[in-house]
Parts: C-alpha cells; sequence; structure tokens
C-alpha cells in the first residue's frame, strides 16, 4: 500500500512535467501573395493589322515528338545569328487565333487575334537556328508558334479623371482566345490609342445605348487603358454590372 501511495503521488507530476515539456505545434505562416501585374499585361491578348506574321517560329524541342513546352524546357528556332538572333535575348512566344468574331476598325480592316503563350530566353545561336528555354507560359508553348522582340509593358500611371465621352465611343475589339464575354479582371482589346489620344491610366466606361438615335446609357463596366498602342490598346476591366461583349461601345473619359 505505501508504495501505491507514492507512485499515484508521482505520476500526477510527471504527466504535468510531459506536457510542458512537450513543443508547441508549429505555426504555418500565411504570405500575401504577391501579383506582377506587368507580366500578367505581357500575356494579354493583342491584335495584328498587318498581313504578314514573322517569320521566326517554334520548330521543335529535344524530343522529336514533342510538340507542347513548359517553363525550363528547350525549344529549336528556326532562325539564327544570319537573322538577327543573338544569345541573351527574349522574345514573345505568340499565335494567330482563327476569330470570327473580331470588331472590324472604323476603316473595315479586320484585325487579326493575337494570343500570348509566354516568352523564352535565347541560349545558344547558330547560322540558321537557335536553341531557347521557356521561361514563362502564359499558357502552353506549341511547336509551330512565331516569336517577336519580348519587352515587359510599363505599368498604367494612377485613373484619370474626366467625363466619359459617349459622342465618339470606341469598341470593344476581342478577348483573349476567341471568348466573347468579359468581366472584372478581365484584358480586352479596344480599337482606340495613341493616334486617337489615348493615354496610359485614363478611365473608360463600357455602355450600351438604350435607342437608336441618343437617349440614355446603360453603363456596364469601368475600366482603364493599360498597353497603347497607336490604333488599338489592352484595357483592364476594373468592374461591371454585366458582361462585357465584343462589340460593346466604349467612352474615353477627356
Amino acid at each position: 500500500m505505501p508504495s501505491f501511495n507514492c507512485v499515484s503521488r508521482i505520476a500526477p507530476v510527471a504527466l504535468a512535467v510531459a506536457f510542458v515539456a512537450s513543443p508547441a505545434p508549429a505555426q504555418t505562416v500565411q504570405r500575401p501573395a504577391v501579383r506582377d501585374l506587368a507580366r500578367e499585361l505581357a500575356c494579354g491578348p493583342a491584335v495584328s493589322l498587318t498581313s504578314a506574321l514573322p517569320t521566326l517560329r517554334i520548330v521543335g524541342g529535344k524530343d522529336l515528338r514533342r510538340t507542347l513546352f513548359a517553363p525550363g524546357d528547350p525549344v529549336v528556332i528556326n532562325g539564327g545569328s544570319a537573322q538577327g538572333v543573338k544569345a541573351g535575348q527574349d522574345y514573345f512566344v505568340r499565335r494567330l487565333v482563327a476569330d470570327r468574331f473580331v470588331t472590324p476598325m472604323t476603316d473595315g480592316t479586320k484585325p487579326k487575334s493575337i494570343h500570348t503563350a509566354g516568352w523564352i530566353h535565347i541560349l545558344e545561336v547558330g547560322n540558321d537556328s537557335a536553341i531557347a528555354t521557356v521561361t514563362q507560359a502564359c499558357d502552353g508553348v506549341i511547336e509551330g508558334d512565331y516569336i517577336e522582340p519580348f519587352a515587359l509593358p510599363a505599368l498604367p500611371s494612377s485613373p484619370s479623371a474626366g467625363e466619359p465621352d459617349y459622342a465618339n465611343p470606341g469598341h470593344v475589339m476581342l478577348a483573349d482566345d476567341r471568348r466573347q464575354i468579359g468581366g472584372a479582371g478581365s484584358l480586352m482589346v479596344l480599337d482606340r490609342g495613341s493616334d486617337h489620344g489615348l493615354r496610359s491610366g485614363q478611365a473608360l466606361t463600357i455602355f450600351r445605348p438604350t435607342a437608336e438615335n441618343g437617349g440614355p446609357v446603360f453603363r456596364i463596366a469601368r475600366a482603364t487603358a493599360v498597353v497603347i498602342g497607336a490604333e488599338t490598346s489592352l484595357i483592364r476591366i476594373d468592374d461591371s454590372s454585366d458582361a462585357i461583349n465584343v462589340g460593346d461601345l466604349v467612352a474615353i473619359h477627356r
């Protein structure tokens, strides 16, 4: 009996010591996601207003039967020093998209829809061929994609003030890769650019008329001009009350 009482008194103390000595479970630190806005814009859709596209293309990889490539994969380019390709250069990887619903320019020109698949870095250069590695994939890079010189777009300035000019609207030309609608966060192409006085960061209102000859308009979205070309620009949809359709009207804030 005395020995039993001794054990019964010691056991709770030992359990308490063991509990105190047990390390607390490690806490996982939740780090906020960091967005690279310049890279997001670089992955946005584009248009071509010319009939010809660049002839430098991805023609394969290290495996003869492989036609789809991801970051880190080596690819072969059908051009080298004779075509101006140099080791250390970076190139966009893009492809022509057969999109039947692109809004024509005001002069009737039908732009070509261009999808950005990613970009590559040139490693080795021969006379008429080169080896590169895929450094960024917006989508799968595939054999036959063409390349053109790479540059990250500048980030837009703060949105401008002003009132929407409903009397001289532009149009949403296209979305990425045959998409016909967009919403908040979407990148779409506008048929206005620096030739029309558009600036980076300029505020836009996307709307639909309620009558053929004037009358109030139905405002469906706010947007910002983010990458400005001469005749067309990439815009970001900031918020919307309805889906934005290709062909919707765009009022530039002046």
